[in-house]
C-alpha cells in the first residue's frame, strides 16, 4: 500500500456543507485510486452515528476517517499540526481546502497543497499574500482551483501560473445511472426544480417570477430568505440527505440555477448541484457567469442566461416546453459530458498532480 494521502478539513459531520460533500467523495475516490487516505475532521459528539451519516452523503466506500479535538476552529490548526508533525511528514502529500490550514502547515515548514474555491474572499479578507508567501518559501507546493475564472484571478494576484491546477468539482454517475431519459411529456408539463440553499443571492427571486408565471417550481434545501407562500406553482421542501438528491432532480425536465453576480463565490464556483442535473439527464438553466460557461455550452448541453432578467428564463422556459426536441437533445448531451466530471476522474487529475509534485 502507498504511503498515505493526508487530507486536512474544517467541515463538521453534525452539520455539513456542500463543502464536506464534496471531501468526502473526493476522499472516497483518492482512496481508490491512490490506495490510502486519512481523512481529518474536527471533533463529532459522542454518539453521533459515523456510519449512517456517510451512507446518507452517498459514500459507497470504507473512509479512514478521524474527528480530533485538535483540528476544532477554535485552535485554529496549531494543535494539530504540533501533535501530528511526525505522522504528517510521513505522508506522500498533505491537502486540504482550508486557507488557514495551509498557512499553519507553511509556518510548521510542512510541504501540501491547498484547493481554493473562493477567490474573492479570500482577497477580501486579505488571505492572499500569506499563501503567496509559502508558495514563495517553498511549502505551498500546488494550488488546486476548482475553475478556470479562480485560477485567473489567483494569476492576477501574483501566483505563478504554473503551480495553479484547475480540476472542477464531480458528480456521482452510479447514483444517477438508474434515472430514465427525459420525455417530451416531462419536458412539455414544464416542472422545474431547484435543489440547494434557497436564498435572494442564489436566485429566489428568478425562481419566484418563475413560478407567478404559472411555471411549476420545486424547491428543496434548507432556507436562508423565506419564499413567497401566495404561489400556488411554487412548493418548498426541506433539506435532504445527499444521497436522495438523484430523486428530487429526476422530479423535473429543468433544473435551475439562477446563481447572481453578489453571491460570495460565484467568481470562482463549480457547483456540484450543476454536475448532478446534467448526470440526472436534466435540461440545465443557469445563470451567464464566467465559471459557468466553462462548463455549459448555451444551446448544446444546457442554456446561460441573465442574472437579472427574470423574462428572459420565462421566455427560454416556454420555448422549450413548445420545443422539447432542442429540450432533450440538450439534456441528453448534458448527460453525457458529465461522465468527464466524476468523481473518479476527479481523483485521477489530483493524483496526477499530487504524485509529480509531492516531494
Amino acid at each position: 500500500m502507498a504511503s498515505p494521502i493526508a487530507y486536512l478539513a474544517w467541515g463538521r459531520p453534525q452539520r455539513p456543507r456542500a463543502n464536506l460533500i464534496q471531501t468526502l467523495h473526493t476522499v472516497e475516490a483518492l482512496a481508490e485510486t491512490w490506495g490510502a487516505v486519512t481523512l481529518y475532521l474536527p471533533p463529532v459528539p459522542r454518539r453521533f452515528d459515523m456510519d449512517a451519516f456517510l451512507r446518507g452523503m452517498g459514500i459507497r466506500h470504507a473512509i479512514d476517517l478521524h474527528p480530533t479535538a485538535l483540528l476544532h476552529r477554535r485552535w485554529g490548526g496549531w494543535p494539530f499540526v504540533l501533535m501530528n508533525d511526525r505522522n504528517l511528514r510521513r505522508a506522500a502529500a498533505i491537502y486540504t481546502r482550508v486557507p488557514e490550514l495551509s498557512v499553519v502547515l507553511a509556518r510548521a515548514h510542512l510541504p501540501h497543497f491547498l484547493e481554493i474555491h473562493d477567490t474573492a474572499t479570500l482577497a477580501a479578507r486579505q488571505g492572499l499574500p500569506k499563501l503567496l508567501q509559502a508558495m514563495h518559501d517553498g511549502w505551498l507546493k500546488g494550488i488546486v482551483a476548482i475553475s478556470s475564472a479562480g485560477r485567473e484571478a489567483l494569476v492576477d494576484a501574483g501566483f505563478p501560473c504554473d503551480q495553479i491546477h484547475v480540476v472542477p468539482s464531480g458528480v456521482d454517475i452510479a447514483s444517477f445511472e438508474g434515472i430514465p431519459a427525459l420525455t417530451k411529456t416531462e419536458v412539455g408539463a414544464g416542472i422545474s426544480t431547484y435543489v440547494g440553499r434557497i436564498s435572494h443571492d442564489r436566485g429566489l427571486p428568478i425562481l419566484e417570477a418563475i413560478a407567478a408565471a404559472g411555471i411549476p417550481v420545486h424547491l428543496t434545501g434548507p432556507v436562508d430568505d423565506p419564499p413567497r407562500t401566495d404561489l400556488g406553482t411554487l412548493t418548498t421542501h426541506p433539506g435532504v440527505a445527499h444521497a436522495d438528491v438523484p430523486a428530487q432532480v429526476a422530479a423535473g425536465a429543468f433544473a435551475l440555477m439562477p446563481y447572481q453576480p453578489d453571491l460570495q463565490h460565484a467568481a470562482s464556483i463549480s457547483p456540484i448541484k450543476l454536475f448532478e442535473a446534467m448526470a440526472a439527464g436534466r435540461v440545465v438553466l443557469a445563470t451567464d457567469l464566467p465559471a459557468l460557461r466553462e462548463i455549459i455550452r448555451s444551446g448544446e448541453n444546457g442554456v446561460l442566461l441573465p442574472a437579472d432578467d427574470p423574462q428572459a428564463w420565462i421566455r427560454t422556459l416556454r420555448h422549450l416546453q413548445t420545443h422539447p426536441d432542442a429540450a432533450l437533445t440538450m439534456a441528453a448531451r448534458a448527460r453525457q459530458d458529465a461522465r468527464a466530471y466524476s468523481w473518479s476522474r476527479r481523483a485521477e487529475h489530483l493524483v496526477d498532480i499530487l504524485a509529480t509534485k509531492a516531494p
